[in-house]
C-alpha cells in the first residue's frame, strides 16, 4: 500500500454481500486484504405465518449507502471493479421500464408458495421438472414464489397482461437499478436456485417455466457470472460480476477443486461440494447447484444441502430475552454441564431448527421448529446449548448425506458469523468425526464477489482467488466414535419422530377425529 501526505492511494475491489440479513461491502486491495466495510441491517417482515419479506427500495439503497460509505473511509481510494453476491432463490416483481418494485422481495426463507408446490408435486411434470432442474419442488425455490405472485399479487398480473413485468431473482433487480435499466441480467449460479434453469444447459427452461405458469419473456437473460463485459453503474465503477452468495463463497474459500467442501453459517448454514465440470444430480436428499461461469475456466457444477435456521434460531433466543446477544448464547451454551458430559447429552433437550421447514436431506417443507425433552429443571443454558447443538446435527446430517453422495468423507471448510461460535465449532467437528478449518476471513461471500470482479477486470485467475484462502485454526474432533454414532442415532430418531408434529400432520390427525 502506498501512502502519500496521509491519503491513502489504494486500488480497491468492492464485494457487495446483499445478505437476508444485512448488506455488507467489503473493500479489497489488489491482494485481496479487506480495508474497509460497512454493512446495514435488514428489515424481514412476517405478515403472515411462513411469509419472510423485505423491502426492495432498501436493499438496493442499502447496497448504494454501504458502498459510499465504505469507500468514504479510505480518502483517494480508487474504486477499479464492484462483484455482486445475491441472496439466491429470493424474488421480486417490478416494472422493468422504471425499476419500480411491484412487490416486496419476497425471500428464500418464505413458504406462502407451499399450495403451488402442492399442485406442481402431484402433477404429470413433476418428474421432469426435477430431471431437467436438479431439484426437488419446494418452495424454497424461485420457481414457486414467482407462481405464486403472478396469482395471487394483481400489480403484478396487471404488468404481465401490459408486458411490463419483470419478475426474477434480486441480483437482475438490482443490476437493472444500478444500470439504469441498460441491463436485466442473471448468472447461472443463481439460475441454477430459480427452478427455471436447466442443469445441462445453464439456461432458463420454457416447458418447466410453463409447467409453473410462467413466460420466459418475463424472466432476465443469462450471462456469465463474471461478465464478457462489464456493465457501467451509477456506484461510479463498473460491475464486473454477480453470483449467488454460497457460490460465491466457496470460490473464495478455495474449493474450487471436486471434492472440496464449505459450509457457511449465516442465516441458515448452506454447505457445497464442488463436483467438476459435469453436471451432477444427486441422491441421498441433496441438491444440484451451479458453481460459476469464468471466462478461460472450466466449468463448474456443485452439490448443495440447505439448513435453513442458523443464526436465525441464535437470534430467537435473543429476541425472546434469553440472552443479549449472539456471543451472550455462545457463553451460556459453554456454560451448560451437557456441553462437556456425554451421559448428560443423551438426556438432554434436543432442538429442531426449522422456523422455515426442514431442507436436506429430509425435505419436510411444512415442518416448525421444535424443542424437546423439557423439565422444570431446563434452564436458560440448556436451551441454548440445544439451539447450538440442534445446528451441528443439522448440518451433520447435510455432511452425512455428502459423504454417501460422494463415497468418501469430505473435508470440512467453514465461515460465516457462526463459525465464530467455538462450542458450535466444536460439536461441529465433533458430530461429524473429522476436523472443521475455519476461515480466517468470515466474510467470504463478500470477498467472493470482489475476486470474482478482480478476475473479470483481468487482475486475479481463480487459482489465485482460491490461493487467499487462509485457515489458522482447525478445531479437532474430541469425541470417541462410539459415543458419536450414539448422539446421531438419537438425533435421528428426534427428527424422524417430529414429522407427526409438523402443523399439516397435526390439522390432518384433528380432521380425522372429527369424522
Amino acid at each position: 500500500m502506498e501512502v502519500k501526505m496521509g491519503r491513502s492511494a489504494i486500488r480497491v475491489w468492492a464485494g457487495v454481500d446483499q445478505g437476508t440479513t444485512s448488506t455488507r461491502t467489503n473493500l479489497y486491495d489488489d491482494d485481496g486484504r479487506c480495508v474497509a466495510s460497512a454493512q446495514r441491517q435488514s428489515v424481514t417482515a412476517h405478515p403472515h405465518p411462513g411469509w419472510d419479506e423485505q423491502d426492495g427500495e432498501a436493499l438496493q439503497t442499502a447496497i448504494e449507502d454501504t458502498l459510499r460509505e465504505a469507500l468514504a473511509s479510505l480518502p483517494g481510494a480508487e474504486l477499479a471493479g464492484i462483484g455482486l453476491a445475491n441472496q439466491g432463490e429470493s424474488i421480486i416483481a417490478f416494472d422493468r421500464r422504471t425499476g419500480k418494485p411491484l412487490s416486496k422481495a419476497i425471500l428464500w426463507s418464505d413458504r406462502r408458495a407451499t399450495e403451488v408446490v402442492d399442485r406442481m408435486s402431484t402433477s404429470p411434470e413433476a418428474d421432469r421438472i426435477e430431471a431437467i432442474t436438479g431439484l426437488h419442488i419446494d418452495p424454497y425455490y424461485s420457481a414457486a414464489k414467482i407462481a405464486w405472485s403472478l396469482l395471487h399479487l394483481p400489480e403484478v398480473a396487471d404488468a404481465a397482461a401490459a408486458g411490463t413485468l419483470a419478475i426474477s431473482t434480486l441480483d437482475a433487480f438490482f443490476i437493472h437499478r444500478l444500470t439504469q435499466g441498460a441491463a436485466y441480467v442473471t448468472d447461472p449460479s443463481t439460475g441454477s436456485r430459480t427452478q427455471l434453469m436447466g442443469l445441462d444447459d445453464l439456461r432458463f427452461n420454457a416447458d418447466v417455466a410453463a409447467a409453473f405458469g410462467i413466460d420466459t419473456a418475463l424472466l432476465p437473460t443469462m450471462v456469465e457470472t463474471v461478465f464478457a463485459e462489464p456493465l457501467p453503474t451509477t456506484l461510479g465503477a463498473p460491475l464486473y460480476a454477480s453470483a449467488a452468495d454460497q457460490l460465491a463463497a466457496l470460490a473464495a474459500l478455495g474449493a474450487i477443486s471436486p471434492g472440496d467442501t464449505k459450509m457457511t453459517y449465516g442465516t441458515g448454514c448452506f454447505i457445497e461440494t464442488n463436483v467438476g465440470a459435469t453436471p451432477c444430480r444427486p441422491g441421498h436428499g441433496l441438491m444440484a447447484t451451479y458453481a460459476w461461469t469464468i471466462p478461460g475456466e472450466p466449468k463448474a457444477w456443485a452439490v448443495e444441502g440447505g439448513v435453513f435456521s442458523a443464526a436465525t434460531a441464535v437470534n430467537w433466543l435473543v429476541h425472546l430475552g434469553l440472552a443479549e446477544s449472539p456471543s451472550h448464547v455462545a457463553e451460556l451454551a459453554a456454560a451448560c454441564p451437557a456441553a462437556g458430559d456425554a451421559a448428560l447429552r443423551m438426556q438432554h433437550p434436543l432442538f429442531l431448527p426449522s422456523f422455515t421447514g426442514v431442507g436436506a436431506p429430509w425435505w419436510r417443507a411444512d415442518a416448525a421448529g421444535v424443542l424437546n425433552g423439557l423439565r422444570a429443571s431446563t434452564d436458560r443454558s440448556d436451551v441454548a446449548f440445544a439451539v447450538v447443538d440442534g445446528i451441528a446435527q443439522r448440518v451433520a446430517d447435510v455432511i452425512d448425506a455428502m459423504d454417501a453422495e460422494l463415497g468418501s468423507p469430505v473435508a470440512l471448510r467453514a465461515d460465516g458469523g457462526l463459525s465464530r461460535n467455538r462450542v458450535l465449532m466444536q460439536r461441529q467437528a465433533d458430530l461429524c468425526g473429522r476436523p472443521v478449518a475455519i476461515s480466517d476471513h468470515h466474510d467470504n461471500t463478500a470477498a467472493g464477489a470482489a475476486g470474482l470482479a478482480a478476475i473479470g477486470a483481468g487482475e486475479l485467475d481463480l487459482a489465485g482467488l482460491a490461493a487467499r484462502a487462509t485457515f489458522s485454526v482447525v478445531v479437532e474432533p474430541t469425541l470417541p466414535e462410539a459415543q458419536r454414532q450414539a448422539e446421531r442415532d438419537r438425533w435421528r430418531a428426534f427428527v424422524e419422530s417430529t414429522a407427526a408434529l409438523d402443523p399439516s400432520a397435526l390439522t390432518g390427525r384433528s380432521e380425522e377425529r372429527k369424522s
